[in-house]
């Protein structure tokens, strides 16, 4: 059952089919006792989860899905997070591109099946040709993704600390009865801006202690931590019950992502919320997808435009909601004057300051101190250090002046087109860069 390969994700997977009598094993390099590759030839166990660097890459792992009673009784590959075969499969962990080489590993006849919250008709294609699945020989099973439990928000925002100041509210009125709360930020700063006694934070540059107490702690119903700010590295294997609130700080970067991750919120069926902070800077041209624009635009029904978006067929889809609780669009739409209050939509409109949009001819800038150009340079020279020992073709275009311009215009930089702009000729290479430039801002 090829996965990502958080380790968290597997642990907490493993400990629930152990709870239910089922014998499940871990491979790769999470796992650290090496006679599990015995076990799993001999067939002792029945699900075997693993990460396609693990099944495919030679080595003891692939060796021990390839031989045995357990590759000669192997009932059916399963393909969970299907959507990573598109997202991931190019430059970055290209072994999601070349999942379709389980075929030549297990039995001819062996089924495939590719499951995903998140494929639009283009990604559902695509994950098809991947993994050589034939359109005649597929069933494809699907249904929209409406969660009547979880309301929608949108909120501009000026990125002021002051903005989230209800949720810090709620910790100091009801500390360890706080409503448990993810909140997903663009990077790795943002992420780190606040934290406190009941606050944790998660993401690909945290200690791998704090890691553990966070994916250990959080789940518990009586948990002390009752806010995690985290990157998209806190996602796939987190199913945690009890999560009554998603917020978004920034516009995410696609619908694809925001829908996995704000998902994520009121799995125990009680009611939840998701809501979206964006700036006009969020939402410019190369910061996110134009589906994500128009979410955050609030054209109309929030769960409407996320139907669409993911539905397999042509056809336009209401939503089932009751309309005063569905999103922020229809509360402010809602003519049935007996609409339910919500006080959190409410609250949180009193706690900000009158937000005019930018207009649209004024140039957007962001504000980079002069240890943060600092940081920029030494990581973009850092990053010239790779290309060369790599001999990758687009070192030649990252040169000190190019360094130096980059620096010098990283306030201006939003998309992949600016950076091409200052002579940097390679589309990848810019996207690379761009990343760097988030990272530190």
């Amino acid at each position: 059952m090829p996965s990502d390969p958080i380790d968290n994700g597997h642990k907490i997977s493993d400990e629930n089919f152990q709870d239910m009598g089922i014998t499940a094993t871990v491979v790769g390099e999470c796992q650290k006792d090496k006679g599990v590759a015995d076990r799993i030839s001999a067939g002792d166990y029945s699900i075997v989860f693993s990460s396609p660097e693990a099944a495919l890459l030679p080595g003891l792992w692939r060796r021990s899905l390839t031989s045995g009673n357990f590759n000669t009784a192997v009932k059916a590959v399963i393909i969970d997070e299907a959507h990573c075969i598109t997202e991931w499969g190019a430059e970055f962990r290209q072994e999601y591109s070349m999942l379709d080489e389980l075929r030549s590993i297990f039995p001819e006849k062996t089924p495939f099946v590719a499951l995903t919250a998140t494929a639009t008709k283009e990604m559902k294609f695509e994950i098809m040709k991947k993994l050589n699945m034939e359109q005649d020989r597929t069933d494809t099973i699907w249904m929209l993704h409406e969660r009547p439990n979880l309301t929608y928000i949108v909120k501009k925002t000026t990125k002021q600390m002051t903005d989230l100041q209800w949720i810090l509210n709620d910790i100091k009125v009801n500390e360890e009865k706080a409503k448990t709360t993810i909140v997903y930020c663009r990077n790795i700063k943002s992420a780190d801006d606040v934290h406190s006694r009941r606050i944790a934070m998660f993401h690909r540059s945290t200690a791998e202690a704090n890691k553990v107490h966070v994916m250990s702690e959080f789940p518990k119903l009586d948990s002390k931590v009752r806010i995690v700010f985290a990157t998209i590295a806190f996602g796939m294997g987190v199913d945690i019950a009890d999560v009554e609130q998603i917020i978004h700080w920034g516009a995410p970067r696609g619908l694809e992502q925001f829908t996995q991750e704000c998902g994520r919120a009121g799995r125990d069926g009680r009611h939840a919320l998701s809501v979206v902070y964006n700036s006009s800077f969020d939402i410019s041209k190369g910061r996110c997808k134009e589906s994500v624009a128009d979410f955050c635009k609030k054209v109309k029904c929030c769960k409407e435009i996320l139907s669409d978006y993911l539905s397999l067929d042509n056809k336009p889809h209401r939503s089932i909601t009751k309309t005063c609780k569905c999103c922020s669009f229809c509360k402010a739409n809602c003519e049935c004057g007996c609409c339910d209050r919500l006080d959190f939509i409410d609250n949180i409109a009193s706690t900000q300051q009158q937000y005019k949009l930018q207009n649209e001819d004024a140039d957007l800038h962001r504000h980079i101190s002069d240890n943060e150009s600092i940081l920029l340079k030494e990581n973009l020279l850092d990053f010239h250090s790779i290309l060369e020992d790599e001999d990758a073709p687009g070192c030649t275009y990252l040169n000190d002046s190019a360094i130096n311009e980059i620096v010098r215009n990283a306030p201006y930089l939003y998309c992949e087109e600016d950076i091409i702009s200052l002579g940097v000729g390679d589309i990848e290479l810019a996207r690379e860069i761009l990343l760097l430039i988030e990272e530190i801002v």
